[in-house]
């Protein structure tokens, strides 16, 4: 019985081998190629689109400018007051320093007395000189002066121009400083640098006012918006975009169903690193005071490439974890193209990557459609 059973035990072994080896080969054959994807083409294009953008805008006035008062002292005199319009070199204070006044006074009568001086010293100069030229006439006949005379008289000519020297220097520091004195009585007086309209008074007549505290309020804020500055931040992506003598529409909350127009008078050239945008400012004609500095803007701006880009529909492009990528068509195969987004067109969307105009793409891609699959437009 034994003999039996070894004999039974090889042959139930080979054949369960040879079934599995059997059915293995069957799956192999049941295994199909891959299904051949049929997509739908788009082309590449090649454009050079403008398009609006909304973007938050300021308005500045043309010219602003805190006033404070130079020297110390008392406000005599208040002419103006918040919303005031005035002139170029309008008086709009007047202040009392004795002090200034005194120290004034006091370089004028210093000045004085140096020119007296000066003159002096110069008459005395002028007899020297005559005296010692006489002398060296009357030297030249043998015996009529004496050397030691003649150079007393040289000794007393050059101490006196000396003399002179000096005194010149000393009147001119005198005019300086009678200058300077002066130029502080000038400060008393507050005026305007440039027409415009106060827009801050923060002073009332007696109080005491003048250089040195660095907490003080200024005297008067005086703006000029009779044009005003529209300041707008340009995003880093448009910053390139923004073509020269470039003309916008913008609204304010205040008039919202009025448009103006500004044209773009200048801009920074260089972005800002705090929010990675560039400053540009556009002119508006204010003259007829419809709008307030201050306000905000909503503006509409066109930009536009400075040269021809590409485009493909947005549904060709597929962002994924691993890349953003289109599926470009070669030889009836998919292969991947990475690329990186830009402005969007309706139903186009800039891309720039390792893309040429006329090529095709598909139309509607996924990461179902992979790299290297043969696929068959519809």
């Amino acid at each position: 019985m034994k003999p039996l059973l070894k004999v039974v035990w090889p042959v139930v072994a080979a054949a369960g081998m040879a079934a599995c080896t059997s059915a293995s080969s069957e799956e192999k054959k049941t295994v199909k190629e891959p299904e051949v994807q049929k997509i739908s083409i788009a082309e590449v294009q090649t454009m050079r689109p403008s398009k609006q953008i909304t973007l938050p805008g300021e308005l500045k006035p043309w010219n602003r400018v805190s006033l404070y008062a130079k020297v110390k002292g008392f406000v005599r005199d208040v002419r103006v007051d918040r919303g005031s319009s005035v002139r170029k070199g309008q008086v709009l204070a007047v202040l009392d320093a004795p002090e200034v006044l005194s120290e004034l006074s006091q370089a004028q009568a210093q000045m004085q007395a140096q020119e007296a001086t000066l003159i002096e010293h110069t008459a005395r100069f002028r007899a020297s000189r005559l005296t010692y030229n006489r002398l060296l006439q009357t030297s030249k006949v043998e015996g009529a002066v004496s050397l030691h005379e003649l150079d007393q008289a040289q000794a007393r000519m050059q101490a006196d121009s000396a003399t002179v020297a000096v005194a010149t220097g000393n009147i001119q520091a005198g005019r300086s400083n009678f200058q300077t004195k002066k130029e502080l009585r000038q400060y008393l007086t507050i005026t305007a640098p440039f027409d415009g309209v106060i827009t801050e008074r923060n002073v009332s007549s007696g109080a005491l006012v003048g250089a040195g505290d660095s907490n003080a309020k200024p005297l008067f804020v005086l703006e000029d918006s009779r044009t005003l500055r529209l300041t707008v931040a340009i995003p880093e992506t448009f910053a390139n975009q923004l073509a020269n003598k470039s003309a916008v529409t913008f609204t304010v909350n205040a008039i919202p169903e009025q448009q103006f127009n500004a044209k773009l008078a200048r801009s920074a050239q260089s972005l800002v690193e705090a929010n990675r945008s560039m400053l540009a400012e556009f002119d508006f004609d204010n003259r007829a005071n419809q709008l307030k500095s201050g306000m905000y803007a909503e503006v509409q701006l066109p930009v536009e490439r400075t040269a021809s880009t590409l485009f493909v529909p947005k549904t060709a492009v597929v962002s994924s974890s691993e890349k953003t990528f289109v599926i470009r068509v070669n030889n009836n195969k998919a292969e991947w193209v990475s690329v990186e987004k830009g402005n969007t067109l309706d139903s186009l969307v800039e891309v720039f990557g390792g893309l040429r105009a006329g090529e095709p793409v598909v139309r509607i891609a996924s990461e179902e459609i992979r790299d290297g699959q043969t696929v068959t437009r519809k």
